[in-house]
């Protein structure tokens, strides 16, 4: 058998790895610095959207809120009173929280458990599947919040804004 290896070789390859890393820091700096606060921050806002938006849906229409987690998307552990204002309030609150970047993993959990729930709980509840509440999509919601939660809000947000003054006491 033949040994196709040149002496040298491998710091060869080594030393162009390290030149092509060199030539793209620039590139991956200016990402790191630039590129991550603002996708945290469209995360942020989109996810926080989805939820104000549903939650602002249940304030408009309340008289229905009972029917709706009653016999539409009822959560098995909590009766349809207590479940729309317990609803309501994670959806507005947290949304608004996660948006501005105030409280964000805290947020970023809350919303993240209340999407498992619907996904898990609640969607797969006879009225949940019925209705279709479980949807391929709460799972890229569940990694946004994963990540955001990982992360942290970015600094483009309150939570940066606080720590960063209360580091510099």
């Amino acid at each position: 058998m033949t040994d196709h290896t040149v002496p040298g070789d491998g710091r060869r390859k080594a030393g162009a790895l390290a030149g092509l890393a060199e030539a793209f820091e620039p590139l991956r700096a200016g990402l790191d610095a630039y590129g991550r606060p603002l996708v945290l921050l469209l995360a942020r806002l989109w996810m926080a959207k989805i939820f104000f938006d549903a939650g602002w849906a249940r304030i408009v229409n309340w008289g229905s809120q009972d029917f709706l987690f009653s016999s539409i998307h009822p959560v098995p552990f909590l009766p349809a009173s207590l479940a729309a204002p317990v609803t309501t309030a994670g959806e507005l609150g947290l949304s608004i929280l996660l948006a501005f970047g105030l409280l964000g993993r805290f947020s970023a959990a809350g919303l993240l458990v209340m999407t498992m729930v619907i996904q898990w709980v609640v969607g797969q509840t006879p009225e949940g599947i019925e209705n279709g509440i479980a949807n391929p999509s709460h799972y890229y919601w569940m990694l946004i919040f994963a990540l955001l939660i990982v992360t942290g809000p970015g600094r483009i947000s309150l939570d940066h804004l606080l720590f960063r003054g209360a580091a510099r006491r």
